[in-house]
């Protein structure tokens, strides 16, 4: 993988749960990419994609789903507005008791608020201030993740410009919770890596699958394999869920892992900002799993020089695809 050229303001725009890395490899590839701190979003595989310069077209999919869920925080809330709705969302994930729409909302709302958040960081000491002790840590952790980002990404004295489209990819409803769940511990049982790694690195690449689409070094499948990486440390399908995933475990143990799972990260993806967010999740789920509910809730969101655009469920295109034109078309997604 490469990373999306992005300016800052992109890059804060599209920060999606607060978190940000500033540069991105597929696995096996050992180096980071050339692109400055400023060219990487925060938004997992949604900024993990270079997009080729080929001539933007429309989607090919003509039911993209823009009605729901929200893809904005209305007004300018204060801290303690903030801080209150973070703990609801929080506790109702805890709640054993909340139903599967309960906590898709509540997840959905958590990652709304974090974006926000990116965009307003003068609020952080406030909100985290004013959190709740069942919300105060994990939120507190990918605050500092995307803060660190962030830094990175204003220290960067060549930052490029955003896109003018979006991406060629398609996006899919990922595989259900237990599922998923069910891949990370077989995947945990045979090679020792917790599952709360891999959900973490999962909901990084690709929004737990959300994304389909191969980057421009040619990376595929879910947790993002280049094929000659796969041939060398996997066996099955890179484009396969539970082989995916089983895969991704397979090369963190020949990285490290789980012995030290810095490293194994670092080698996954060669760059800061990526471990500080995948460290994030992946600390925030160990502590408390029913967060993975709402992780799995997440939206893909992309920035673009017309502004960040929520991709839906739906959204499918071969070719880029002008970002202006395509908000023009479904200003529901105007994020």
């Amino acid at each position: 993988m490469t990373a999306r050229a992005a300016a800052l303001a992109a890059l804060v725009a599209t920060t999606v749960g607060g978190c940000t890395s500033t540069s991105s490899t597929s696995p096996g590839t050992g180096s980071p990419a050339t692109a400055s701190p400023a060219t990487k979003a925060a938004a997992g595989a949604e900024a993990d994609f270079t997009i080729p310069p080929t001539t933007p077209t429309t989607p090919t999919t003509a039911d993209v789903q823009s009605a729901a869920p929200a893809t904005r925080i209305d007004g300018a809330p204060d801290a303690s507005t903030i801080a209150a709705e973070l703990d609801t969302a929080v506790n109702t994930l805890l709640d054993p008791a909340a139903t599967s729409s309960a906590t898709d909302a509540a997840g959905q709302r958590m990652q709304l608020l974090l974006r926000h958040m990116s965009s307003r960081p003068e609020l952080d000491a406030d909100v985290l201030g004013l959190l709740g002790p069942a919300s105060r840590p994990s939120i507190g952790r990918i605050v500092a993740a995307r803060q660190f980002g962030q830094a990175r990404a204003a220290a960067d004295p060549t930052p490029s410009e955003p896109p003018t489209t979006l991406p060629a990819w398609r996006i899919v409803g990922p595989e259900p919770v237990s599922v998923l769940r069910g891949f990370y511990d077989e995947a945990e049982a045979s090679t020792g890596v917790p599952w709360y790694w891999l959900a973490a690195i999962n909901l990084q690449e690709t929004r737990m699958g959300r994304i389909v689409g191969v980057s421009s070094a040619g990376a595929t499948g879910p947790m993002q394999f280049l094929p000659s990486t796969w041939a060398e440390c996997c066996t099955g399908d890179p484009t396969i869920t539970r082989d995916a995933i089983i895969g991704a475990a397979t090369y963190l143990v020949q990285s490290g892992a789980p012995a030290d799972m810095a490293a194994a990260v670092h080698q996954y993806n060669p760059n800061d900002s990526y471990v500080a967010t995948v460290t994030a999740y992946a600390e925030s789920l160990r502590d408390q799993p029913q967060l993975y509910l709402g992780f799995h809730a997440w939206q893909v969101f992309t920035g673009t020089a017309a502004g960040t655009v929520r991709l839906p469920v739906g959204y499918a295109a071969d070719e880029p695809v002008d970002a202006g034109a395509y908000l023009a078309d479904h200003p529901d997604d105007a994020a």
